[in-house]
């Protein structure tokens, strides 16, 4: 879940939904060569599908009992990104293999400052292992070229993210700079080809104060009506 302090409310975003959003970012991507290519369904189903073991964990939002709000998608036991990230992967490779090793590069390249942490030793290991036999049975050995895919899977997920929280400072991505202006993220050098691209994606919005268990933050959830959040991306 992502949960954007807007100082007397919290604004929840579900990570399955950001990761909507993203795939709206990367179609309209004019700059990444591999969206031209006969690998752009499997890039673009990879980005919408990245954060698909999220739909239980969201569904079912829980307290942070040290601070008291919502769990967010940096918080949480390891053991529930553990078992998120296996079900995530599985779901897409069902699909297409090459989506399924994707997101798995995702999981290792967003957790990648945990590899020397004894507790994700077994993590790495078992998605490694995951990521490589996907892509042997896809046949793709060219780990350029599947680098190349990821790519615009990590741009995807980076500048939705920045949208959706509501970051205003400036973050550099692989190259690109992105900053939010009000409603809009503008990112250089321009990977829009000068087109405006239009953002929108449903939030629910809850009292910004100390929620005291997890039965409590999902009544509050449950009664606050769907709310529109819209924007738009550019270059500058």
């Amino acid at each position: 879940m992502i949960v954007r302090d807007e100082r007397d409310a919290f604004l929840l975003i579900t990570q399955p939904d950001h990761a909507f959003l993203a795939e709206t970012l990367v179609a309209a991507l004019r700059t990444e060569a591999p969206l031209d290519s006969a690998a752009r369904r499997s890039i673009l189903m990879a980005t919408r599908e990245h954060d698909n073991g999220w739909i239980e964990v969201d569904a079912l939002p829980t307290v942070d009992s040290a601070t008291g709000r919502p769990t967010d998608f940096m918080s949480g036991p390891a053991q529930v990104k553990h078992e998120l990230w296996l079900r995530g992967i599985a779901r897409a490779a069902k699909v297409d293999g090459l989506a399924g090793a994707l997101v798995a590069e995702h999981a290792l390249t967003v957790y990648g400052y945990r590899r020397d942490d004894a507790a994700w030793t077994s993590f790495f290991s078992t998605i490694d292992s995951m990521r490589d036999a996907l892509l042997e049975r896809t046949g793709l050995a060219d780990r350029e070229m599947f680098d190349a895919y990821y790519r615009c899977v990590r741009l995807g997920d980076s500048f939705s993210l920045q949208f959706c929280n509501g970051w205003t400072a400036p973050a550099t991505t692989l190259g690109y700079e992105a900053v939010m202006d009000g409603t809009t993220l503008r990112i250089a050098p321009d990977p829009f080809d000068g087109a405006t691209v239009n953002l929108r994606i449903v939030g629910r919005r809850i009292p910004a104060r100390r929620y005291m268990g997890d039965a409590e933050v999902r009544t509050a959830i449950a009664a606050a009506p769907p709310e529109i959040v819209t924007g738009t991306a550019c270059g500058m």
